[in-house]
C-alpha cells in the first residue's frame, strides 16, 4: 500500500491517488501510519481520537473505523491493517510512503554535498523537497501523536532545505538565494545555520554592508530571545567581512569547514570517511519544564568563555538524559560537524557499564575507521579518537556514565563540545559541572500535561497536584504516572493519585512495562556496594532509612552506624556524592521519600534475609 502524507492523506488505488475518507479514519490510519511495525492499543488509540471525553461506544465506533478503512484500501482480509490482542498493527514495505522517499533523496542528497558534488546535491534535494504538498498530514485531527510527528517531519523538511542552499551558494547562485533565506530567517530567527548563509549569499551579491546588517540582526535576536552570543560560525563570519576575506559558498573559497572538515588554519585533513555522524537518539516531542537548566547548559555549551565540556549530574530518575538529548537536538547549529552518542550503560540495572575501548571502537566506526583498523590498545584507540575528531566541531554525548576512568579517554580533540550524564559529579575532569534538581509543581504539572493530555490535568487540578505531589519532583515518577494514566483514558485521575498517596504501594504503583523508580535507585545502590566500604555505606543507608529523621547530623549518623563523628562525616558524602542523600547545608543531609521507601525496602528485605525469616 501507497501512501502519501506530506500533504493531505492520499494512497494509490492502483491508477490514481485518493483521499482517504472521513476525518477520524484518517487519523486512525495516520496513527497506524506514524507506528507503523508496531502495536497500537486500542486504548491509545481512544485517548488520540476522543482526548477530552470519549463516547461510551469508543471501542465500537474504532473497530467501525477500522472497517471503513479496510474497505477504501482493499484490504478485506486485513493482511495491511491487523488486528492484535491489544489492538491494531499496519504493515507496509518502508518505501512506500512519501516520506521514505523524502528520507532516501535527502541522504543521497547530503552525501553528494558532502563529496563536494553540488550540483548533484541541489538536483537530488530538490526532488526531495518537490515531494511536499503542504503540512503532513493536514487534513487529520491534531492529536498529539500526529502534531509530534508534524513537527519532527518539519524539522527535517528545514534541514534538507538548508542543505539545499548549501548546495546552492556552493554553485555561486548566492545572489538568487537572498530573497527565500530574508523570509526563513524571520520565520526561524534563532536558526543560526539560516543567518549564516543569508550573510554568504549577500557578500556573494557584493553587499557587504546588508550583510553586516544581517550579521547585527541575528545578534540582536539571540540576545534578546536566548541571551546568548552567536556561535563560532556567524562570529567568524562577521570576522571575515571586516576583514575582507573570502568567504565560503561565494565562489572564491572552498567548501566551509561544516561540510568539508577543514579547519581554520588549513585544509582538511586525511579522514577515513566525509560522512558526518549524526547519531543522537529521537529528541524527546513532548519535553516540558527544565527551561532554566536548558539555558544554563546552552550559555556553558555556546558562550565564548564557557566550557565546551560539561557534566550534568542528578540522582537516578532525575531526567538528565531527555535533558542531554533535547539540548543536543538544539545545539546542532553549534556544532556543524556531527554529533556522536554513546551510552555507557552506568543506570541501567541489567546491563553491564561499557568499556572504554568498546565506547571508542564505536565512536571510531561512527567516524568510517574500518573496524579491522581500529586499534585494540585503549590508549592508541584513545589518541585515534582525538586525532580525527579535533577540529571537526562534532558534539559528543556521552551518556549514563559511571566514573572518570570510564569518560577521561572517549574525551574528543580540540573544538568539539561534549555532553556527559551521570550520577558522580566527576569533578576530576576539569569540565563544568551542572546540578539537577527536583522539578517544581509548576514543571512536574506541565510535564504531566504534555504526557497525560493537558485538558486532563486542567479538568482535575487537584488530582493533579496530588500526583505530581507523591511523585516529589522526579521526572522518571511523573513519567511512569503520566504512562499509567494514557492507559486508563477514561479513569479519573484521582484513582491514580489515591493510590499513590499510600506509602506501602507508592513504588509498586510507580512502574509501568519497562519503566520502574525501584530498578533506577538499585542501579545507585548497586554502584554503592561496589565501592571500597560499600557494605558500611548500604548498612548506614539502611538504617537511615528505618530511622526516618527528618535532618541528618552527623552525630545522629554517628550514633547510628556505630562509628566516630569523623568517620560518621565521611560515610555521609559518600552517601551524598552517590546522590543517595541531599544536603541543604553543611553538615546537615536528608534523604528524599521516594528514596526512602526503596531503602526502607532494602532494610526489611536484609532483615528477612539474615533472620531466616
Amino acid at each position: 500500500m501507497r501512501l502519501q502524507v506530506l500533504g493531505p492523506m492520499r494512497f494509490w488505488t492502483g491508477c490514481d491517488w485518493a483521499p482517504i475518507p472521513s476525518p477520524r479514519p484518517r487519523t486512525l490510519l495516520a496513527l497506524l501510519t506514524i507506528g507503523a511495525g508496531r502495536p497500537i492499543t486500542t486504548e491509545r488509540m481512544i485517548a488520540e481520537l476522543w482526548p477530552a471525553k470519549p463516547p461510551p461506544t469508543a471501542a465500537t465506533l474504532l473497530r467501525g473505523y477500522i472497517l471503513q478503512l479496510r474497505r477504501a484500501l482493499g484490504d478485506d482480509g486485513g493482511e495491511t491493517i491487523v488486528t492484535r490482542a491489544s489492538g491494531y498493527e499496519i504493515r507496509r514495505a518502508a518505501d512506500e510512503t512519501d516520506v521514505a522517499r523524502f528520507d532516501a533523496l535527502t541522504a543521497q542528497g547530503r552525501t553528494a554535498l558532502v563529496k563536494g558534488a553540488a550540483e548533484e546535491a541541489h538536483r537530488l534535494l530538490s526532488q526531495a523537497l518537490a515531494l511536499w504538498r503542504g503540512e503532513p498530514y493536514s487534513d487529520t485531527l491534531p492529536t498529539a501523536v500526529v502534531s509530534a510527528e508534524v513537527s519532527r517531519l518539519g524539522e527535517r523538511r528545514l534541514t534538507a532545505t538548508e542543505a539545499r542552499i548549501e548546495a546552492g551558494l556552493l554553485q555561486g547562485r548566492g545572489p538568487e538565494l537572498i530573497h527565500g533565506l530574508q523570509g526563513l530567517t524571520r520565520e526561524h530567527p534563532l536558526r543560526e545555520g539560516l543567518w549564516a548563509q543569508l550573510i554568504r549569499a549577500l557578500y556573494a551579491a557584493d553587499r557587504r554592508a546588508d550583510a553586516l546588517e544581517s550579521y547585527r540582526r541575528a545578534r540582536q535576536t539571540l540576545r534578546a530571545e536566548l541571551g546568548l552570543e552567536p556561535g563560532p560560525d556567524l562570529r567568524e563570519l562577521h570576522q571575515a567581512i571586516l576583514e575582507g576575506r573570502s568567504l565560503p559558498g561565494t565562489g572564491a573559497s572552498p567548501r566551509p569547514a561544516a561540510i568539508s572538515g577543514a579547519t581554520q588554519d588549513g585544509p582538511a585533513s586525511a579522514s577515513p570517511s566525509l560522512e558526518l555522524p549524526w547519531e543522537l537518539p529521537r529528541d524527546v516531542p513532548t519535553f516540558a519544564g527544565r527551561q532554566r537548566d536548558l539555558a544554563s547548559l546552552q550559555r556553558l555549551m555556546t558562550d565564548p568563555g564557557g566550557s565546551s565540556a560539561v557534566v550534568i549530574t542528578g540522582g537516578g530518575g532525575m531526567g538528565k538524559s531527555a535533558l542531554a538529548i533535547h539540548l543536543a537536538h538544539r545545539l546542532r547549529d553549534h556544532f556543524p560537524g556531527g554529533q556522536l552518542y554513546v551510552d555507557l550503560q552506568g543506570s541501567r540495572e541489567e546491563a553491564t557499564p561499557l568499556q572504554p575501548t568498546e565506547a571508542l571502537a564505536r565512536m571510531l566506526r561512527a567516524l568510517g575507521v574500518a573496524p579491522a583498523d581500529v586499534p585494540a590498545e585503549p590508549a592508541e584507540a584513545a589518541t585515534r579518537f582525538r586525532s580525527l575528531t579535533s577540529g571537526r566541531d562534532l558534539l559528543v554525548l556521552l551518556d549514563n556514565a559511571v566514573d572518570t576512568a570510564q569518560v577521561e579517554p572517549l574525551l574528543p580533540g580540540e573544538r568539539c563540545g561534549v555532553l556527559m550524564t551521570g550520577r558522580r559529579s566527576l569533578t576530576t575532569l576539569g569540565c563544568a559541572v551542572h546540578h539537577l534538581n527536583a522539578l517544581s509543581e509548576q514543571e512536574s504539572l506541565a510535564m504531566l500535561g504534555s504526557l497525560a493530555g493537558e485538558e486532563r490535568v486542567r479538568a482535575d487540578t487537584d488530582g493533579a497536584r496530588r500526583i505530581v505531589g507523591s511523585c516529589q519532583g522526579l521526572p522518571l515518577a511523573v513519567r511512569i504516572a503520566a504512562a499509567r494514566l494514557t492507559s486508563r483514558p477514561h479513569w479519573p485521575l484521582g484513582w491514580l493519585a489515591d493510590k499513590l498517596e499510600n506509602e506501602q504501594h507508592r513504588l509498586d504503583e510507580l512502574q509501568i512495562d519497562d519503566l520502574s523508580l525501584r530498578s533506577a535507585f538499585a542501579v545507585s545502590l548497586r554502584d554503592l556496594e561496589g565501592d571500597p566500604g560499600g557494605q558500611e555505606l548500604t548498612r548506614l543507608l539502611r538504617r537511615l532509612a528505618l530511622c526516618r529523621p527528618p535532618q541528618v547530623t552527623i552525630p545522629l549518623a554517628a550514633t547510628i552506624s556505630g562509628t566516630a563523628p569523623d568517620q560518621a562525616e565521611k560515610l555521609l558524602d559518600r552517601l551524598l556524592d552517590a546522590r543517595l542523600l541531599e544536603s541543604p547545608e553543611p553538615g546537615r543531609y536528608q534523604m528524599p521519600d521516594l528514596l526512602r521507601l526503596f531503602a526502607e525496602e532494602q532494610a526489611l528485605r536484609h532483615i528477612s534475609r539474615v533472620s531466616g525469616i
